[in-house]
Parts: C-alpha cells; sequence; structure tokens
C-alpha cells in the first residue's frame, strides 16, 4: 500500500505487477472461448513524457507500442490465446509474484476488501 515511505516508480512497478498477476487470475476463471485476458508491456522505455521526464531518453517509439497493441487485438494467430504475458510482440515469461496462486489470492483478498471499504463510504458532498 505504500502508506508510508512512498515511491512514485514502486508505486508503478507494484500496480503493473498487481495487473499482470490478475490477467492470470481472469484467464484461469473465464471461459476462453467468450473472453480471453493477456497482459502486454508493449514496449520498453516507450518515447512518453513520464519516460522523457525520468530517464531523459527512450528506447522505443509510440509506434512500435502500438504495433504491439494492435497484434495482440487484431492478429488471427492470438485469437483464443489467454492468461498470456507479452512483451512488445513477443510471449515472455511474467516475474515470479505474478505467477504466484499465494501472491495472488493475497492480492485479490486486499482489493477485494478494499473496493469493499470504498463503497461502505458515504458519497462526497457535491
Amino acid at each position: 500500500m505504500l502508506e508510508r515511505g512512498y515511491d512514485g516508480w514502486r508505486a508503478y512497478s507494484q500496480s503493473k505487477l498487481a495487473m499482470v498477476a490478475d490477467t492470470f487470475t481472469l484467464a484461469e476463471r473465464l471461459d476462453p472461448d467468450e473472453v480471453t485476458v493477456n497482459s502486454l508491456h508493449p514496449a520498453s522505455l516507450m518515447d512518453t513524457k513520464m519516460v522523457r521526464e525520468s530517464f531523459g531518453t527512450a528506447m522505443t517509439s509510440v509506434e512500435e507500442g502500438v504495433d504491439a497493441v494492435m497484434r495482440l487485438i487484431a492478429d488471427p494467430t492470438l485469437e483464443g490465446t489467454t492468461g498470456r504475458y507479452l512483451s512488445g510482440r513477443s510471449e515472455a515469461r511474467a516475474g515470479e509474484q505474478a505467477r504466484d496462486p499465494e501472491a495472488r489470492a493475497q492480492l485479490e483478498w486486499h482489493a477485494r476488501d478494499l473496493v469493499e471499504a470504498a463503497l461502505a463510504m458515504p458519497p462526497p458532498a457535491v
């Protein structure tokens, strides 16, 4: 939760890890004939404002990232592909925590707890 000692990059990394982990959980639960769930890291240090401000230079173009996204969306050879982690145009191996069933169960428990707490809050005054 980074309630103390907040670091933007750590928060960013943890949110990406959570999304990849959730991909594997959803892919196990959903019928692949109806829904496919995959994670995509479109490009390494893509030329975005965040990358330029943090690193000064990019390694890949936005166009390369778009190409990877479009391939995942529209390539007929990927139809029905689910529960995968892709980096660019290639299948890759996600980090150990993302694949760990116990870590994924803990993530789901914490996420459910946070959502329930948020739903119990009164709406903001307008």
